[in-house]
């Protein structure tokens, strides 16, 4: 399968790439529209979406950040939770993945690229050994892990599974009469913004979801997939925050804060559940907890969302370029370093 394939690099609009979205079940925020143009104007990325071709007939999408190298040839193409390869109307198979994780690899490492992708697949949903063929190797590092709320269930439902220690804690902060307002409307974003803003600042968080990147990205968003901000305040005092982001069927917690005088009456409780409430009244399927690692994430917060009592599941381990030279080897020797110095920005 892989001679057949070929890559159709930036062929494709904001309105016909996000129609092309709309046909996989693997879709995430890193590979939308909005989130590329957001990275490339408070990051100092260049974006490139390709349609990987099986003859005609398009079998894969990937949206890359690349990042080349002042003077000398050389830099980094970044794929996170890319290429999409499960379409709706199935035929998806390990077969394929390794050939389109193939075709690009080889398509970046002959511009003098360091590659780096986090499929959007299961963990062992194609054989590992296969990799080397297609210029590729294991990075050492763990695939992306979070946990789902399936939606679908009642309301009463999704509570009983909530666990018994965190379900306490939400009835206690029910009886204090927290306001909690959530919408998209501009008020609501700057004051999630200037809690967001104060919580990196006190926790010393290195992290990607900083407060010009998601003012962008709020501003290139459509209207119907804006971020949701749900803030509760105590005597008009904010005291905890959520930011909310949807694709596909999916509302995903992207980041969250509780402040100090939040934390003694569990708002950070309330207000997560009430964004699983949110999300289930609007339609969406399912809830993503937004990272759920029991390694990786820091264990307040790890024990705070698996409260939901989601399902949790894990992707496959990053991949890199098999065979670099010097310069790609400078590449991957930084990567490595930005990504054991990135924390989460929620709590």
């Amino acid at each position: 399968m892989s001679g057949g394939l070929r890559l159709l690099i930036n062929a494709s609009g904001q309105q016909e790439w996000d129609g092309l979205l709309a046909g996989y079940r693997d879709l995430s925020l890193m590979q939308c529209w909005a989130y590329g143009e957001a990275k490339a104007r408070t990051a100092s990325w260049r974006v490139e979406r390709g349609v990987v071709l099986d003859g005609d007939r398009p079998t894969g999408l990937f949206q890359a950040l690349v990042r080349p190298l002042p003077i000398i040839a050389g830099g980094l193409a970044w794929i996170n939770r890319g290429p999409l390869w499960r379409p709706h109307d199935g035929g998806a198979d390990s077969a394929r993945l390794v050939a389109m994780l193939g075709a690009i690899a080889r398509h970046y490492r002959q511009r003098g690229l360091y590659v780096r992708i986090a499929p959007a697949a299961p963990e062992q949903s194609f054989p590992r050994d296969g990799l080397r063929e297609a210029g590729l190797a294991d990075a050492g590092t763990p695939g992306w892990a979070s946990a789902r709320v399936d939606l679908s269930q009642p309301v009463d439902a999704i509570r009983g599974r909530l666990e018994q220690k965190w379900r306490n804690s939400l009835a206690k902060a029910e009886r204090t009469g927290l306001d909690v307002r959530s919408g998209t409307d501009d008020a609501l974003f700057r004051a999630f913004l200037a809690a967001h803003a104060r919580h990196l600042e006190e926790r010393k968080f290195e992290t990607t979801v900083t407060v010009p990147f998601l003012e962008t990205l709020q501003s290139l968003l459509p209207e119907d997939r804006k971020l949701v901000a749900l803030v509760a305040y105590r005597e008009e005092q904010p005291v905890a925050s959520v930011l909310l982001a949807s694709y596909g069927g999916t509302a995903e917690y992207l980041a969250g804060s509780v402040s100090p005088e939040g934390r003694p009456i569990n708002a950070g409780q309330l207000l997560l559940w009430r964004a699983v409430q949110h999300a289930k009244e609007r339609g969406f399927r399912t809830f993503d907890a937004g990272g759920l690692d029991a390694d990786l994430t820091p264990k307040g917060i790890y024990h705070f969302k698996t409260g939901l009592g989601g399902a949790p599941y894990r992707l496959c381990p990053e991949i890199e370029s098999a065979d670099s030279g010097l310069v790609q080897r400078l590449v991957r020797w930084r990567v490595q370093r930005a990504r054991a110095a990135s924390q989460p920005a929620s709590s």
